[in-house]
């Protein structure tokens, strides 16, 4: 087995696949009514409306002589996701509608609820609901990204229909009036803002921003600049003493884990890696009954990764845990390893690491003592890989480190990668 014990330093990011963004999919070219030419700047944001009025839809719920409505995203071909709150409370008859200025109207069916109880004055907690419907052949509906990658003072927007700005409309007269036969899109409503900051309670984390959302906006998507998902607008907040009002998302970190549970695999934006939210494991007491004896490591600070075995150390968590993988972090943010165990296939090792470090962009490889390793940079950190060979010839192990390679710890995962 390769001796991980000589890379103790610079190593850097598991989310190391990190690829230069490809040409943006939904660009378009539009000119002014005049003919004169627009900007590239102006063409963007164009490109991204564009994408935005196709991927959003209106959720509209109708339960005997009641009609509801909210906003929604598609995240896979014929799956809509939206809020709970919006479809939650329909009675045994209740119908599910969706459509936008490009979907005709369909009757979706609700394929699975999850709404977490919530106390006062708690933000966090799943608010998600997961529709069905047929596409039609001649619709061309695009699905929407995810980014993780959101913090305070970034630019974003709220997509969705707010009752307040679509009972303006015409297309939804009938809908006001209790008939949703024969109902067209209203416009989706387009909002922005930036974030404020990120908060978090017991039950998770939520977004709050300044691109205003009203009733109807819920289940929506706030998306970055580029149109990825950032978080589900869920619900505002306010203060009737203050008179301020908030804006509260889930983020897409929670959105993702709640579509993978329930079979849909979504889209990342380049570069993007998802990693799952975990809560340390507390160190077992030593006054407590049954205690281990010093020296001996706690099952649940081991873990599996492929045929290999790899610690988790004291101060650090579980970031993201799949059958051939796992990535851990500092709690303090200030680093983060990840191993992965993959097959080959028909490609030798040298193979696979000239591959990779290709993808990277980064140095040659380098091998010495049975591993390769490499390096790249990106967004001036520099990013460390390390590549061996493992017992099954047609597998192999890279480890990856983002962040301080001499943050504590680091050392310690290296050197507790072994084969079980």
């Amino acid at each position: 087995m390769p001796r991980w014990e000589k890379f103790k330093s610079p190593l850097i990011v598991f989310a190391a696949l990190l690829f230069f963004s490809p040409p943006f999919s939904w660009r378009a070219s539009w000119a002014a009514a005049s003919g004169a030419p627009i900007s590239g700047y102006e063409e963007r944001r164009r490109a991204t409306a564009a994408l935005m009025e196709a991927a959003t839809v209106w959720v509209v719920t109708e339960d005997d002589d009641s009609i509801g409505n909210g906003s929604g995203f598609l995240v896979a071909d014929g799956i809509v996701m939206t809020n709970a709150h919006v479809v939650k409370d329909l009675g045994k008859g209740g119908k599910v509608y969706v459509l936008n200025e490009r979907l005709p109207l369909r009757e979706a069916t609700i394929v699975k609820i999850v709404h977490d109880k919530t106390e006062d004055e708690e933000v966090g907690g799943r608010d998600f609901a997961l529709l069905r419907f047929t596409t039609p052949k001649s619709a061309k509906l695009p699905t929407l990204s995810f980014n993780f990658d959101v913090k305070r003072m970034d630019r974003v927007s709220a997509w969705g229909y707010p009752v307040m700005v679509t009972k303006f409309d015409k297309s939804t007269r009938g809908l006001r009036e209790g008939d949703s036969g024969g109902l067209v899109s209203a416009p989706v409503v387009y909002t922005e803002g930036t974030v404020s900051t990120i908060v978090t309670d017991r039950l998770g984390s939520a977004i709050i921003h300044t691109a205003a959302i009203a009733g109807g906006n819920s289940g929506g998507p706030l998306v970055n600049g580029r149109g990825e998902v950032v978080g589900i607008n869920t619900w505002g907040y306010k203060e009737d003493d203050e008179g301020a009002f908030l804006n509260m998302s889930i983020p897409a970190n929670d959105i993702v884990a709640f579509l993978r549970e329930n079979g849909v695999e979504p889209q990342f934006a380049p570069g993007q890696i998802y990693v799952a939210r975990t809560r340390p494991a507390a160190p077992p007491s030593s006054s407590a009954s049954g205690a281990r004896k010093p020296g001996r490591e706690p099952e649940d600070r081991i873990r599996d990764a492929g045929s290999f075995t790899v610690k988790v150390p004291t101060g650090w968590s579980v970031l993201d845990e799949e059958e051939n993988m796992v990535l851990l972090g500092a709690d303090d943010d200030s680093a983060a390893v990840g191993v992965l165990v993959a097959e080959n296939g028909d490609m030798s090792l040298d193979e696979v690491a000239a591959a990779y470090a290709e993808e990277f962009d980064a140095s040659e490889p380098v091998f010495e003592d049975d591993v390769y390793t490499f390096r790249f940079e990106d967004d001036g950190v520099e990013n460390f890989v390390v590549l061996g060979g493992g017992e099954d010839e047609g597998t192999h192990v890279m480890i990856f480190i983002s962040g301080d390679g001499g943050s504590p710890g680091v050392e310690e995962v290296l050197n507790s990668v072994e084969d079980k």
